[in-house]
């Protein structure tokens, strides 16, 4: 039973995962946004490209969480990566954010 759970959430993770990698292989594509659910909430990831040598050098990422309303509207900025922090590729990106959403679920665990 366990190990289909196991395959659902490799599963799940593919498929968010797959707008935010697809921005290495697209040069005209800055950002892309996926929507998390976590902790009962839901929050939108925004992985954005940006050139900091110009656009004959390589691109790094950042993120940025955002908490969603019901309805589906972002709210409040929760976390952004570090601005001298640039991840080298976007499912790094994507994965750090996802340690930050980690982390701050686990604040909120610990005050509670």
């Amino acid at each position: 039973m366990v190990d289909c759970f196991d395959r659902i959430a490799v599963q799940m993770t593919e498929i968010a995962l797959e707008p935010i990698q697809q921005l290495a292989g697209h040069p005209m594509a800055m950002s892309a946004s996926v929507r998390l659910p976590s902790n009962g909430q839901r929050f939108l990831l925004t992985v954005r490209k940006r050139f900091p040598q110009g656009e004959n050098g390589n691109p790094v990422y950042a993120w940025r969480l955002e908490r969603l309303d019901p309805a589906g509207d972002a709210v409040t900025e929760v976390a952004i990566s570090a601005p001298h922090l640039g991840y080298r590729a976007p499912a790094d990106a994507f994965w750090g954010a996802v340690d930050a959403l980690r982390d701050l679920n686990l604040g909120q665990q610990a005050a509670g």
